[in-house]
């Protein structure tokens, strides 16, 4: 926003900051696989390699990749940890293994019931940073593996384990580390189709507004040859058609506006419809 606003001044100063900061969380917060969670007022990791409990969390290693403070090799490798550790049928655990020994120094987390809420369970609301996260890194079979297991349409059959409706993202799913492992609770009272809805259009479909020009850019399964969308900005209507002729997760070659050539697609008339041909590779 500085820079298209042409704010010298501040461009300067917060690059320096992000690149501060990203110096210092990739000495500090790497733990060989994974980021850790954070660091305690009196100086202990939370989410090492070393520990026995709460070893690795969701939140920290998504938005490293998300923030960008991860290079692609560490964003890889951490997003890798998250699917071996936390992935699950249901959706991404938000840490793992469970807490069972209450530690304030950590704190709350630590007190709450193994496999429920903060504790271990599929929090929905962060599982959409991690399909993000994956698109980032080009991955896009991994971000819809990660999206369909959180999706309640494919818990459809399943009402005996989940409990609550299959048309609603809920707060949370009872994690593996509790009897009541699938059990799906408090439909509606979260964030989370708010957030599936965003990363799942601008990422996985990759159809994102910026400043002057609508960006398509899709992080798609290997096996989708096409689709098809309707984006609706600024008062105009986009048809966009998305071909996939050589089965690529991620890739524009080649991108096409009313059956002309084109770089990028500009802001268009109020009013105005627009053919929008996108062909990746």
């Amino acid at each position: 926003l500085a820079e298209y606003l042409g704010r010298t001044e501040d461009v300067e100063k917060y690059q320096a900051m992000r690149e501060r900061v990203g110096n210092v969380c990739n000495r500090e917060l790497w733990d060989k696989e994974w980021f850790i969670r954070g660091i305690t007022k009196n100086g202990k990791k939370i989410g090492t390699s070393e520990d026995a409990e709460g070893k690795v969390h969701l939140e920290s290693n998504a938005w490293a990749v998300l923030s960008g403070a991860a290079d692609v090799e560490k964003g890889k490798r951490a997003m890798d940890s998250v699917d071996k550790y936390l992935f699950t049928p249901y959706g991404i655990l938000l840490n793992a293994p469970s807490y069972t020994v209450p530690d304030d120094d950590i704190g709350f987390v630590t007190r709450v019931y193994p496999g429920l809420k903060e504790n271990g369970s599929i929090f929905s609301h962060p599982n959409p940073w991690a399909w993000a996260a994956e698109c980032v890194l080009g991955r896009g079979d991994r971000a819809m593996k990660f999206y369909n297991a959180l999706c309640p349409y494919y818990q459809n059959n399943m009402i005996e384990i989940r409990q609550s409706e299959p048309y609603s993202y809920c707060q949370f799913v009872v994690g593996r580390d509790h009897t009541a492992f699938g059990r799906a609770r408090h439909p509606f009272m979260t964030g989370s189709g708010g957030w599936g809805y965003f990363f799942a259009t601008r990422y996985m479909l990759g159809i994102r507004p910026d400043f002057e020009h609508l960006t398509i850019d899709p992080c798609i399964p290997a096996d989708w040859k096409e689709f098809s969308a309707v984006r609706r900005w600024r008062g105009a209507e986009y048809d966009i058609h998305v071909e996939n002729p050589d089965g690529v997760m991620k890739g524009v070659q080649e991108l096409y506006l009313d059956g002309e050539k084109v770089e990028r697609i500009p802001v268009m008339a109020q009013g105005s419809r627009h053919d929008v041909r996108v062909v990746m590779g």
